[in-house]
């Protein structure tokens, strides 16, 4: 300003000599002094000027250096004193934001790699970092420069400040680091609204260094204050170490004054201990003496232990072996007799099949000294189970009873039993009892012409005591210990009356031992014998594994109270083994029961079963494994079967085969149960109806109710739908009986109307009809969704194609399909979807399905790979499948196996349907060749059926684990091995 009214004023002076220059007059002073006059003045005048500028700018500075020495001054003084870093940081930005009109200040110090923030003024905090990296954006820059550095940013992309009032944004920001002399130790960053004068730098580069010097001397007293804690802290641990020691040392003083008693105790005490050393070195040469002597016991009775545990081991191992030598050629025999026994070709004579009986007999009695051989063996071996149950003497008199009262009847001997009053129930071995007091009554009828055999069940002082009494031939004192030995009888004479391989009674002692009981023999020859079995009320504790099962399991099935309609041949009742925990009705059978048999191995749902049966009028019968359940249907021959697939033993879908190949129980309506999906084979096989698991008590319900239906159905409807006149009355005629109407139907539209008129139980359907196709009906029958969709068998002369055959399973869900090339054929599967009793068939049809029953429908045509070393049994299996028309291909080892179906995936020879595979077996034995065979994927669904004699309790298991789908042992049940031939054949 100064400078400017200078050069107003000299502008001024010059403007007025020009003006007085043109106006002036000649009198007045002279042009040349005015002009120095003004010259002079205007010269006077910028020297002002320039003298009041300097003036201005000199206070200006000096204002600028106050303002900047008062900043430092407060600045100090707000950093003065002992501040922790936190409250260091609010006193500078508190000053520093006041001072130059901030709006947010952030303060950040250096903590190893990065900074930490220790405080922040006006800005909000949660939106601040904690920490930043040290080699992260401008902070890092201005600590590494150890400049000020100022930034200027759109408003939107600040972060805010704010009061209770009042919101903005601090889009100007200078950073300035703090140095403490040595190195940056912090950063302050200041937000502005305006960018900060250059004058006000002054103070910002001033507080730098105060403020780092300042953080750096409240690190060291943050320091220096945790210091002085930790050594405080360990003052006070030593202090009470030192107490602690002191109480310790005025312990180890009455310690040791009680030493020092203790010592001249001692001393009195060694010398009378030095007497009785002497007295034990003596003492101890003897016991040194003694523990050598044993320590050669120990080693002695060591390798005893192991030369009987090797013997054992070969034992079993012989045993097993001797086994399969056994069985294999028993394996020829039975199943030749048998065939021979059957005549099927009918070219033996009737003394011809009674020899073959014979030697079937005699086979089966060689099998059942195999068996007690092998009895034997795991008793001696110590591998003999025992499990602990409740018994009831009732039940188990009942069963014996009812197992040889025909033996008893056909020799003419009264057979009575007797139970003292107040047996009540014991804990044994169900299993094991009932086998001694089988051998003691076997024996007493097998010496025993005339008289009576009696069975007595009194208290003992030791628990209880089972007396079988006869009056048969006796046993002289001299002979009666000898009996008990294996393979002894009292008259073991070349010329003995009486055979037997003279086992039972030595296996029985040992069971006898194994129950914690003994048994004891009163004889006198000519007079009789009494064997007395004494066990304790509970079963003792052993070494073996028990387990504990109910009252119902222990039981087995009583003898029933009415003679019951067996099958023919059946004469002996079963012993079936009842569920723990499910009580039925074989106690309380009686003439004109309807029976139920529910063959399920879960207690909880065949006890379901149990009691809806008896809802809806039926006696109830519940056994749990499959073959007992063939056994109980051939005997009681019942009015309906409940079936569960998964049983224990084998498939409940071998037991549905076995029963419907079965002239006697074949009409017995079957309705399914299982888990899984079996739909197709059970129906096919002429199940009634098939139900999957978890089954609602409801639909159970229904099924048995449907049950009952068919048992009062009198007469069956076959609907016959065949467009050629004459075919169809020769169906009718081939079909119909006093039991069944045939209804016939030309066409596919009176079929349907028959269909929805009327009830229908089968239907026989032509592939070609005039209206329509046999196809075309199916999918209109199918499409009325009947749940009592009833069996169609189509009959036709023309072979279907593989591609006619799929379309028709896709009705499979609600119509069984097969087809039917033969009347014979349609016979029988005609009366087994009607569950037909075959002897009320006429005598035509009778002929007729016994003959389709010889051609087996599941094994004619198809090819079985027999894996088998030894020719005899090859020749046996042979003479099994080939009658029932299956074609049977060798291989004498598991090498040559796996080099057949080589060739067949070759297509060098025909497909193989099923493999039954010996187990033991030169060069490659049938476990390892399985294992190779469901190696190969083409292979892996192959059906492998294991045969094996070898008696071992693992080899089932072994077997599965290798792959095999199922399981027989030598000799083989001939109707087992082809039911299960069946179940496995690919469909």
């Amino acid at each position: 300003m100064p400078v400017a009214i200078s050069v107003a004023v000299a502008t001024g002076l010059l403007v007025g000599f020009g003006l007085d220059q043109l106006g002036s007059d000649p009198a007045n002073i002279d042009s040349t002094v005015a002009a120095s006059n003004r010259t002079m003045a205007a010269a006077v005048g910028f020297i002002l000027g320039v003298a009041g500028r300097y003036l201005i700018n000199s206070r200006n500075r000096l204002d600028a250096a106050d303002w900047v020495q008062q900043g430092q001054v407060k600045l100090a003084r707000a950093v003065q004193g002992d501040l922790t870093l936190e409250k260091l940081g609010a006193q500078v930005l508190g000053n520093l934001a006041e001072k130059l009109g901030a709006r947010a200040g952030v303060i950040y110090v250096r903590q190893g790699r990065g900074f930490e923030r220790i405080g922040h003024w006006g800005g909000d905090g949660l939106a601040l970092p904690q920490t930043i990296a040290e080699d992260e954006g401008h902070l890092s820059r201005a600590t590494q420069t150890n400049s000020i550095i100022s930034l200027t940013a759109p408003p939107e992309t600040a972060l805010g400040w704010g009061s209770g009032l009042v919101r903005g944004k601090a889009a100007h920001t200078i950073i300035i680091p703090t140095h403490d002399g040595i190195s940056c130790n912090g950063v302050i960053e200041i937000g502005l609204d305006h960018p900060l004068p250059d004058a006000r730098h002054h103070l910002l580069e001033r507080v730098g260094d105060k403020v780092g010097v300042a953080i750096r001397s409240a690190q060291y007293r943050t320091q220096l204050q945790q210091l002085l804690e930790e050594s405080r802290r360990q003052t006070e641990e030593l202090r009470s170490y030192s107490e602690e020691l002191a109480s310790t040392n005025e312990e180890l003083e009455e310690q040791t004054r009680a030493l020092q008693e203790s010592q001249q105790l001692l001393e009195h005490q060694q010398a009378e201990l030095e007497g009785q050393n002497a007295q034990l070195e003596n003492q101890t040469q003897l016991l040194e003496e003694q523990r050598s002597a044993l320590v050669q016991s120990r080693k002695s009775l060591e390798e005893q232990a192991k030369v009987l545990e090797r013997e054992s081991r070969y034992k079993s191992e012989f045993v097993a072996n001797m086994s399969h030598e056994l069985r294999t050629p028993l394996n020829a025999l039975l199943i030749m007799s048998r065939l021979l026994a059957e005549n099927r070709g009918r070219t033996l004579t009737g003394e011809q099949v009674r020899w073959a009986q014979t030697i079937e007999s005699s086979g089966q009695d060689l099998l059942t000294l195999i068996n007690d051989i092998l009895d034997l063996s795991k008793i001696e071996a110590g591998k003999l189970d025992v499990i602990r149950a409740e018994v009831d003497p009732q039940s188990v008199v009942r069963k014996l009873l009812r197992g040889f009262e025909v033996q008893a009847r056909s020799k003419g001997l009264h057979l009575t039993a007797e139970v003292a009053p107040g047996i009540g129930t014991f804990f044994t071995d169900i299993n094991r009892l009932e086998q001694v007091l089988r051998n003691f009554l076997s024996n007493a009828l097998k010496f025993t012409d005339r008289g009576r055999v009696s069975l007595h069940i009194t208290p003992a002082a030791d628990g209880i005591a089972f007396s079988v009494q006869d009056t048969g031939i006796g046993i002289a004192e001299t002979e009666q210990e000898a009996v008990f030995d294996a393979f002894r009888q009292a008259d073991g004479t070349i010329s003995r009356r009486y055979g037997g391989t003279g086992l039972g009674l030595s296996i029985s002692r040992e069971l006898a031992d194994l129950l914690g009981g003994s048994i004891s023999l009163a004889s006198t020859p000519g007079q009789g014998s009494t064997f007395t079995l004494t066990i304790p009320r509970d079963l003792p504790a052993r070494g073996e594994q028990t387990r504990r099962v109910s009252t119902t399991e222990a039981h087995s099935m009583p003898a029933p109270s009415f003679a019951p309609a067996t099958a023919k041949g059946v004469t002996k009742a079963p012993m079936l083994t009842p569920l723990p925990g499910v009580t039925d009705d074989r106690d309380a059978l009686s003439p004109g029961d309807r029976i139920m048999l529910v063959v399920e191995d879960d207690p909880a749902f065949a006890q379901v079963m149990t009691d809806l049966a008896a809802e809806l009028g039926f006696k109830c019968l519940c056994v749990g494994r499959a073959d007992e359940a063939v056994a109980a249907a051939r005997f009681y021959l019942p009015h309906a079967i409940v079936l569960d697939v998964g049983l224990p033993d084998h498939s409940g879908l071998s037991v549905l085969d076995q029963l419907k190949r079965d002239l006697a129980t074949r009409h017995i309506p079957v309705h399914m149960v299982s888990a899984e999906d079996y739909t197709l084979e059970a129906m096919s096989q002429g199940a009634i109806s098939y139900m999957m698991k978890p089954v609602q008590r409801d639909e159970l319900a229904l099924a048995i109710q449907r049950l009952e239906q068919r048992l009062e159905q009198r007469v069956r409807r076959v609907l016959i739908v065949e467009d050629d006149p004459a075919q169809l009355e020769g169906l009718k005629a081939l079909l119909g009986n006093n039991e069944v109407e045939t209804v016939g139907a030309p066409t596919a539209a009176e079929a349907l109307a028959v269909f929805r008129s009327q009830p229908v139980d089968c239907i026989v359907l032509d592939m070609t009809l005039p209206d329509a196709t046999g196809f075309d009906l199916l999918e209109m029958l199918d499409s009325d969704d009947d749940p009592s969709f009833p069996p169609v068998i189509v009959y036709t002369a023309r072979s279907l194609s593989e591609a006619e055959e799929q379309r028709l399973r896709r009705h499979s869900k609600s119509i069984i399909i097969k087809g039917a090339k033969s009347p014979e054929r349609l016979i029988d599967e005609v009366t087994l979807f009607l569950h037909q009793v075959v002897s009320d068939l006429p005598e035509r049809q009778r002929e007729m399905l016994a003959a389709s029953l010889n051609r087996d429908s599941m094994l004619e045509g198809r090819r079985i790979l027999v894996v088998e070393d030894d020719i005899r049994n090859v020749y046996a299996l042979t003479g099994i499948f080939e009658p029932h028309g299956a074609t049977v291909q060798i291989a004498r080892n598991g090498r040559e196996a796996l080099d057949v179906l080589g060739r067949i995936a070759d297509g060098a020879q025909p497909k193989i349907d099923l493999v039954l595979m010996d187990v033991m077996m030169p060069e490659m034995d049938g476990m390892t060749a399985t294992r190779e065979i469901r190696k190969i994927d083409r292979w892996k669904h192959l059906p492998i059926i294991m045969l094996t004699a070898k008696a071992m309790a693992d080899d089932p298991n072994q077997c599965l684990a290798a792959g095999a789908n199922d399981y027989l042992s030598k000799p083989l049940d001939v109707d087992k091995l082809l039911s299960l031939t069946r179940v496995w054949m690919p469909r």
